[in-house]
């Protein structure tokens, strides 16, 4: 048997061992585990040719490029070339060189599944947040978003606009695109998509953002005596409001940082000439109606007066600052705005202005989360030509009528397989499926049964991160609001994070509802549904085999672990769980298939 190896597009020399290869299907791993494929450890010998192709790893003084990364490699087997793989360069001795190969995953998913980035980083947005913000069943330009869907937030939010609104929820598929485009890859969710898309997070907590840490005043007009501004509110932050009760509107500002760390952006279109050098007056005054300082604004060619960068005047050691602004000439047609920013920000969001997703989403990593869809699924993830596909064991149940006849290519040991096991996995007799506990809810805990007294009764199989839905009987409840005790002030209450489910209703004069629900999350449900029925019908009695085939490097290159292979000998149909293969013969373990 002929086996090469390139690195960088250049065949290496190879010793004399032949390379074991592990294929493995991630298809009955564990969920919570994405595998790829690996070689055992392959050691190249002491060439010339190796020590410059990796170029000279053990030189002390020489710091190589390929010691730390991965790098690219190919492998044929008489000819014919069975994967792409990512070597890594272990390490060396006087034997040789020791690298390892993986593959079967694509790289950019490999890349997202080593990266600690949270889903915090994603949803880079932020939603008005304030009186006039209204519900939406989650629609934008045709599907489903994040938004403002109804929830009973703990408090009638209906009858009290005017202090606070429910906060939006994160659609979690808008959300997994998000990642998959930061990543560069498809995700491709199959029929599971839709139900994906129904799936939201319901922001509990109204945390900053510095990219919203801007206070923002629209000019919609001007005194008719004064050219006092009017302004109309576009986003608001702590400790800057605009001063109403005239006819004009000035703008105070409560000190809490460091004043020379304030940046102003003011944008005023005027009727004013090209060139006017005092088209427009800003004026800061302090307690007292003591004038600090006055700062005058020149128009450009269409008479718009700007100014962009620090407040340009020394407010240092003092509090409460009104700024004033005048115009010398009429208002111009062009959007005209005020915008103050304070960068060291660090207090809850204002109501009255934006509210930051991103910020406010779980602090989940990107691969935990994903994981987590997986589970509630009953989903796995297997490599697809531009990313990776997620799908369940149904997809192998269904494929019976493709499957693949090994019967000729069994090395046969007797009438009996080489190896018979009846565990699968590490499960336990009862599996859960957990939440977060809710002491105000029923447990919405579920679990898988595997037919083996031999095994511990019982384990913890996951735990999502998300609170129990459900309070107080509520399906419909995310309760992160409460009355202060004097029943006047609205405050903030931690319920924990949760994930719920959109469903939409229709009354008897045909109008839309649209609210978030618990009730079809509650693993209860779903151990008998979607892929994980499957993947329990699977595990509840499983007869697990291992033995020798004469698998050709054509069988090799073509695996596709969706289908399975029948044995005739054994007279059933198998799901491939892993290929120990080495020269001419590989060890496969197989999970025989319920009829």
């Amino acid at each position: 048997m002929k086996e090469e190896l390139y690195i960088k597009g250049e065949s290496v020399d190879l010793g004399d061992s032949e390379i074991t290869l592990n294929f493995k299907s991630n298809l009955l791993g564990d969920i919570s585990k994405i595998t790829a494929s690996n070689s055992y450890t392959i050691t190249l010998p002491r060439t010339n040719k190796n020590i410059r192709l990796l170029d000279f790893p053990d030189v002390a003084g020489h710091e190589s490029y390929m010691m730390r990364d991965y790098f690219n490699a190919e492998y044929y087997r008489n000819g014919v070339k069975l994967f792409d793989a990512k070597a890594v360069l272990i390490s060396c001795s006087e034997d040789g060189f020791n690298v390892a190969l993986t593959w079967g995953m694509s790289e950019k998913f490999i890349q997202l599944m080593n990266d600690d980035r949270s889903i915090q980083e994603f949803a880079d947005m932020a939603l008005p947040w304030n009186s006039s913000t209204t519900y939406d069943n989650g629609l934008v330009d045709g599907q489903l978003s994040h938004g403002y869907i109804r929830h009973n937030a703990g408090i009638d939010v209906d009858s009290n606009r005017d202090k606070i609104f429910i906060h939006p929820s994160v659609n979690c598929m808008r959300l997994l695109e998000e990642i998959a485009s930061y990543y560069g890859l498809t995700m491709d969710w199959g029929s599971y998509k839709q139900y994906i898309e129904l799936l939201y997070l319901p922001l509990i907590s109204q945390k900053a953002n510095p990219k919203y840490n801007w206070f923002e005043a629209e000019i919609t007009g001007i005194h008719e005596d004064f050219h006092l501004v009017n302004l109309r509110q576009v986003n608001a932050i702590q400790n800057i409001r605009i001063i109403t009760g005239h006819d004009w509107n000035d703008i105070i500002i409560h000190n809490t940082s460091n004043w020379k760390d304030w940046e102003l952006d003011l944008c005023i279109s005027t009727t004013a000439p090209a060139g006017a050098q005092k088209a427009v007056e800003v004026m800061f005054v302090r307690s007292s109606h003591i004038i600090m300082g006055t700062y005058y604004l020149e128009a450009d060619e269409l008479g718009v007066c700007r100014y962009k960068g620090r407040i340009p005047i020394d407010l240092e050691g003092y509090n409460d600052i009104e700024m004033r602004i005048t115009l010398i000439y009429n208002l111009g047609t062009i959007k005209s705005y005020v915008k103050i920013t304070d960068p060291d920000i660090t207090e809850d969001v204002a109501y009255g202005g934006v509210y930051p997703i991103g910020s406010n989403l779980p602090d989940i990593s990107v691969v935990d989360f994903i994981k987590q869809i997986c589970w509630l699924f009953g989903l796995f993830a297997i490599k697809s030509d531009t990313g990776v596909s997620f799908i369940s064991v149904n997809k192998i149940i269904d494929n019976r009528d493709k499957a693949v006849d090994w019967s000729k290519k069994l090395v046969p040991t007797g009438w009996t397989a080489k190896e018979t096991s009846y565990t699968f996995g590490d499960f336990a007799q009862k599996n859960y499926f957990r939440y977060e506990e809710n002491e105000n809810a029923k447990s919405a805990d579920g679990y898988m049964v595997v037919q083996n007294k031999t095994l511990d009764y019982e384990k913890d199989l996951l735990k999502l991160p998300y609170t129990a839905g459900g309070d107080n009987g509520d399906m419909r409840a995310v309760p992160y609001f409460k009355w202060s005790d004097d029943g006047t002030i609205v405050e903030l209450e931690d319920c924990g994070d949760r994930i719920m489910q959109l469903v939409i209703s229709f009354d008897s004069q045909g109008k839309e509802d649209a609210r978030l629900d618990f009730s079809d999350l509650k693993f209860q449900n779903r151990v008998s549904r979607f892929g994980l029925s499957s993947y329990q019908d699977l595990i509840k009695l499983p007869f697990v085999i291992k033995d020798t085939f004469r698998l050709t490097e054509i069988d090799l290159k073509n695996i596709d672990y969706t289908i399975p292979v029948y044995i005739e000998r054994y007279a059933a149909f198998f799901a491939i769980i892993s290929i120990k293969s080495q020269g001419d013969y590989s060890e496969c373990e197989l999970l025989k298939l319920l009829s």
